[in-house]
């Protein structure tokens, strides 16, 4: 971050800005052009949700339900879940509709979970759109109407990826996260994703017509063995190591080995890596400076989903730094950075356009 921008957040946030205090805190939080410091991400979320931002709250929730940077509490993971949910973001109200199915932190009250999983679902939320159809079907908080179910099914259908109808396909087959066991509702969700090119859904498509057609059916642990052999987990594996051993070489170092080994995993994918090898063609490290190199990469690692270079581009055509001066552009990549969660990008966007959260739930929903 410019050094003009790094000094206008910190003068913002004290000014009371919910959006500065938020991209402080994440700051803070990630130990983004800062040393980490729990205690004083912890206190700016705090000051960012007490002025009124939706998602300084909803992180609050995650904070106290995980343990990241705080002791988990479950009467705060609640608190802060239900302050999320009524400021509108659809993941609290799923993550409060399913804490109110399970009973946890809290009564259970399906009635309650099914108006929470319906409002996200109108928002657009795939998950949230698939609870709302099972719960249909399974006439959890109503009457069973099985004909509602198809019609939130289809829309979670239309919204949802491969990776979602893998966890849902998985659920119903070894019934998983209180969803009752189904091979043919399963078989279903697996064959979406595998119509997608999803191929563990493919792999998995396959294993459950081969169960209803008679055969022997897979344990989890037979499953998880199957899919550890996929081409598309043997290249995972091997990214993550190569960017493991990156990382290494660069805390010891050892310049050449990082490059190297930043540069196998940036081939085989791996979004962080493109930013990095970016940064070090930027400054000029182990090799030759180059902007053009380092533009190129950096672009690369965006439109793999690189949330770092998404922000850093955006400050690139806000500032005229290597690109022409585009505010437009600016807000276009700062909105996908705060997608993807760069959360210091809502106080970039909280300077161009009125009520950042908003902003980017509809560049996500497409305006629902």
């Amino acid at each position: 971050m410019a050094h003009t921008a790094k000094r206008n957040i910190f003068r913002d946030a004290e000014a009371g800005s919910p959006y500065a205090g938020l991209g402080l805190a994440y700051m803070y939080h990630r130990g983004k052009n800062m040393d980490p410091d729990p205690q004083l991400a912890m206190e700016w979320y705090v000051r960012s949700a007490e002025a009124g931002c939706s998602v300084a709250k909803w992180e609050l929730a995650k904070i106290y339900r995980d343990g990241s940077i705080a002791e988990k509490d479950g009467r705060m993971f609640a608190s802060y879940l239900k302050a999320a949910a009524d400021a509108g973001v659809p993941e609290a109200k799923v993550e409060l509709g399913l804490a109110l199915i399970r009973g946890a932190h809290m009564e259970r009250d399906e009635a309650s979970a099914l108006r929470w999983m319906r409002s996200a679902a109108v928002q657009g939320d795939p998950m949230a759109l698939f609870m709302t159809g099972y719960m249909y079907g399974r006439g959890m908080g109503t009457p069973r109407d099985v004909s509602e179910q198809e019609q939130w099914y289809a829309r979670a259908g239309l919204k949802g990826n491969g990776d979602l109808f893998y966890w849902i396909g998985r659920n119903f087959e070894y019934g998983l996260f209180n969803v009752e066991t189904d091979p043919s509702e399963a078989g279903r969700w697996y064959k979406m994703g595998a119509d997608m090119g999803h191929e563990k859904c493919l792999i998995c498509w396959r294993r459950v017509l081969s169960t209803l057609d008679g055969g022997r059916s897979d344990s989890i642990e037979e499953r998880d063995g199957i899919l550890m052999g996929s081409d598309v987990e043997r290249e995972k594996l091997a990214r993550e190591h190569a960017l493991n051993a990156a990382d290494y070489c660069f805390e010891t170092g050892d310049e050449e080995g990082a490059f190297e080994n930043y540069t196998i995993s940036a081939e085989l994918g791996d979004p962080l890596a493109m930013f990095t090898l970016a940064m070090m063609y930027h400054a000029g490290v182990h090799v030759k400076r180059s902007d053009r190199k380092a533009m190129e990469l950096m672009m690369k690692a965006s439109v793999a989903g690189s949330e770092d270079a998404q922000f850093t581009i955006g400050t690139f055509y806000e500032e005229g730094i290597g690109l022409k001066r585009n505010v437009e552009e600016a807000v276009r990549y700062y909105t996908k950075a705060a997608a993807n969660g760069y959360l210091a990008a809502y106080y970039r966007l909280s300077l161009y356009v009125e009520r950042p959260e908003i902003h980017v739930r509809n560049s996500v929903t497409g305006g629902r």
